[in-house]
C-alpha cells in the first residue's frame, strides 16, 4: 500500500525499556512506511533505552529520559512495586498527559509498541470525528471470551484523546485510577491500566469505539478471522485491509533468535499456519534485522551480555522454537 500523505502531524506515544526496544523500532519502522507525518514520542523507562535511541538519532522521534515525566507520585508507585511492567502501565495516561500539554495538536494517541503496522493509522482517525477518545475493543474470539474477560472488553493498544477539556478529563481521571492501583492481579473488577476503560462510554461523553476490524487483530481474536492476500496487502475476510497486528506474548531472543510466538498466563494461542506465514514471518523477519542493528551499538551490546534471552523465562515450560524452523 502506498503510503499516506497527511497534512496534520500526528502525535504518537509509546513506552519502552531496553527489553522491548526492538519492539519499539519495528514499531516505528513499520509506521514509516506507511505514513509520512508523524512524531513518534518514545518515554523510556531505563537508561539504556535513552541512550541507543538517541545513539541511532531517527528521524520523527522524540525521546524522553525518566527524568524528564517522572514525578514525585510515580516515584512512589516505582518504589513499592516489584514487577516494573506494571509501573509501566501506570505512566501510561501520565506520559500521554504530558504530551497532550506540550504539544499543539487536536489529538494524541497512545499505543502499546508491541505492534506493527501493514497499513497507515489514518483510518482510525477517520473515525475519531465527533470524538474526544477513542478506544479500542479487545474482540475476543468465542475460544477466548470466557478465559481473558477478566482483562476488560477494551485493549490499550491503541487509544486517541481530544486535546481538550473533555479529552484531558478523560485522561486525568485515568491517571488518578492507575496511581492507586494498576496491577496484573485480577481483583475487585480490576486489571491493569486497561480494565478501567470498560465503563468511560458511560462515565464520559463523546467516548466512540474503533468499528474497524482491521485494527487490534491479536492472538486472543485471529481465530474468527479468515487472513488472505489481496493486492500486496493482508485482508480479512476478504473486505478490511490489516491496519496493524498486536504481537502480544511473541518473544525472541536477543543471542539466537530462538521465539516462541504463542503463550500467556495458562493460556495458550491457537495461531494457524496461514496467520504464521501472512503476520508473523514479516514480524520475525523485521524483529531479527532490527535486534542485529541494534546489537552494533555498545550500551545495547552490554545488556545483551548480561541478558541474552531477555528479562523473560520460557512460557509454561515450552521451548522456544528456532527461527529457521519457521523462515
Amino acid at each position: 500500500m502506498a503510503k499516506i500523505n497527511c497534512k496534520k502531524t500526528r502525535h504518537i506515544v509509546i513506552g519502552s525499556d531496553a527489553n522491548y526496544l526492538h519492539k519499539a523500532v519495528v514499531f516505528y519502522k513499520s509506521l514509516s512506511k506507511f505514513h509520512n507525518n508523524f512524531v513518534l514520542h518514545i518515554f523510556c523507562f531505563d537508561d539504556i533505552a535513552y541512550k541507543v535511541l538517541r545513539t541511532l538519532n531517527y528521524k520523527n522521534i522524540i525521546t524522553y529520559h525518566t527524568s524528564e515525566f517522572e514525578n514525585k507520585e510515580l516515584l512512589k508507585v516505582k518504589a513499592a512495586k516489584e514487577r516494573m511492567y506494571e509501573y509501566y502501565w501506570t505512566c501510561n495516561p501520565a506520559v500521554a498527559i504530558k504530551v497532550i500539554k506540550e504539544q499543539k495538536t487536536d489529538f494524541i494517541s497512545l499505543a502499546d509498541c508491541d505492534l506493527m503496522f501493514f497499513q497507515s493509522p489514518e483510518v482510525i482517525y477517520d473515525e475519531f470525528e465527533g470524538a474526544d477518545a477513542i478506544i479500542q475493543p479487545n474482540n475476543f474470539s468465542y475460544q477466548h471470551v470466557k478465559d481473558f474477560i477478566p482483562v476488560g472488553y477494551y485493549c490499550t493498544s491503541f487509544q486517541c484523546f481530544r486535546n481538550n477539556d473533555n479529552g484531558r478529563k478523560i485522561l486525568e481521571y485515568w491517571y488518578r485510577q492507575c496511581l492507586k492501583w494498576c496491577s496484573a492481579e485480577f481483583e475487585e473488577g480490576r486489571f491493569g491500566d486497561q480494565k478501567y476503560l470498560d465503563d468511560w462510554k458511560i462515565r464520559f461523553k463523546k467516548v466512540s469505539e474503533v468499528a474497524n476490524i482491521g485494527t487490534n487483530v491479536a492472538p486472543w481474536n485471529v481465530q474468527k478471522f479468515n487472513l488472505s492476500q489481496k493486492n500486496n496487502q493482508v485482508v480479512i475476510n476478504n473486505k478490511w485491509p490489516l491496519v496493524y497486528y498486536h504481537y502480544h506474548s511473541f518473544r525472541m531472543n536477543f543471542s539466537d533468535y530462538a521465539y516462541i510466538i504463542t503463550g500467556d498466563r495458562e493460556n495458550s494461542y491457537k495461531i494457524s499456519r496461514n496467520v504464521i506465514n501472512l503476520v508473523y514471518k514479516p514480524y520475525i523477519k523485521e524483529t531479527r534485522k532490527v535486534i542485529k542493528n541494534l546489537k552494533k551499538i555498545k550500551e545495547y551490546q552490554d545488556y545483551v551480555k548480561l541478558n541474552p534471552r531477555g528479562v523473560q523465562k520460557d512460557f509454561q515450560g515450552r521451548i522456544l522454537k528456532k527461527y529457521s524452523k519457521i523462515i
